[in-house]
């Protein structure tokens, strides 16, 4: 049949038994009436699969390469040194503060987010108690002192025994020029009062050194005293930052209950993984760092520090290492927090740093 001038070319439908021969023999299909938009489109959906499994083979030289493991620096950044991405930061110190002695939060100094330096005071517990303690003690110990550094009965007891020694000397005098003028009985007598103030020097020493003794114990009384008072006095272990504070002023506390909770931002552990196929721990043990972290605004800063422990575990052919890295602020904000995550190079060829044992 002839087609006319004007009229809708009509093509016969292909039988399904027919559509895979259309793939592999466009010659033939072509012969059939098949246009050629539709023979190429069902060419190139064959080859797609074909082109995505040779460039996921590395076939086609321009393919990228594959991602990195986790933790581990592209190849091209590790030529040299170590670069670990993804690091974490975390805490070297976390302290719960605890009360030492049961009573009311008298004062409460600090609050969640104040930072704090080792020793500065977080709270005061009640301590009339032992306040008055230590005045009742330092009242004895200055009795006891005061007697301790006082001579006046050995002084007295000197001058009796000069006394008695005259008196028994001139009874003995009398007796020799007039005998019988004095008894027997009397000059025992004079003789045994003055042997008795000879025994009074000695006992007047002798209360002086118990007296002194007495002094040193009513002191360490003194001291038990100002240990109470200071224990009630709650101070920071640590330079940090207040995290929590969890009582309130006016409060009861039981030994041992935590007052606030403090962290140490001065310096902070990263931890990361190395590569135990192309660095051995010899190489990266005690070995400064360079620790670089991205701040808002794409802003980078760098902290510096050294590995202090190789971990003895392997978990996917890589060593987990641990820094313990310097931090400092800025605009009074530390610029280092835990959580965050870094990236760490481990100079790997430069000279260990002596470790903290060895300082």
């Amino acid at each position: 049949m002839t087609a006319k001038k004007g009229d809708i070319p009509r093509f016969r439908e292909v039988p399904r038994s027919e559509r895979p021969v259309l793939a592999m023999r466009p010659a033939l299909a072509g012969k059939r009436g098949m246009p050629p938009f539709f023979l190429a489109a069902v060419a190139l959906a064959a080859a797609v699969p074909a082109l995505a499994s040779a460039q996921s083979d590395g076939l086609f030289g321009d393919s990228p390469p594959a991602a990195p493991a986790p933790g581990l620096a592209p190849a091209a950044r590790v030529a040299g040194e170590p670069v670990l991405e993804g690091c974490l930061v975390s805490l070297i110190d976390e302290v719960k503060v605890p009360a030492k002695e049961p009573g009311v939060i008298m004062e409460l100094l600090v609050r969640q987010g104040a930072v704090v330096a080792k020793g500065d005071i977080l709270a005061r517990i009640d301590d009339d108690q032992p306040q008055m303690e230590k005045r009742r003690a330092q009242a004895e110990h200055d009795q006891a002192l005061a007697k301790a550094e006082s001579d006046v009965d050995v002084r007295y007891s000197q001058k009796a025994k000069g006394v008695a020694e005259m008196v028994f000397r001139k009874a003995e005098d009398s007796h020799d020029r007039i005998p019988g003028s004095v008894t027997e009985v009397e000059r025992e007598r004079l003789k045994l009062e003055w042997e008795k103030t000879a025994l009074q020097i000695e006992q007047s020493e002798l209360e002086r050194k118990l007296s002194a003794l007495d002094a040193s114990g009513k002191e360490v009384e003194v001291e038990a005293a100002g240990k109470a008072i200071e224990r009630r006095v709650i101070r920071s272990p640590l330079d940090g930052e207040v995290e929590e504070v969890i009582p309130h002023e006016g409060e009861w506390l039981q030994p041992g209950d935590p007052l606030a909770r403090l962290i140490r931002t001065d310096r902070l552990y990263v931890d990361g993984y190395v590569d135990a196929a192309r660095w051995n721990p010899a190489d990266i043990r005690d070995r400064p760092v360079t620790v670089e972290a991205r701040l808002a605004g794409g802003k980078a800063e760098t902290f510096q520090g050294r590995i202090f422990n190789i971990k003895p575990r392997m978990e996917s052919g890589n060593y987990r290492v641990v820094a313990e890295v310097e931090n400092r602020q800025t605009a009074g904000e530390w610029l280092l927090r835990a959580g965050q995550f870094v990236t760490m190079t481990i100079h790997s060829t430069r000279t260990p740093l002596p470790s903290a044992a060895n300082k």
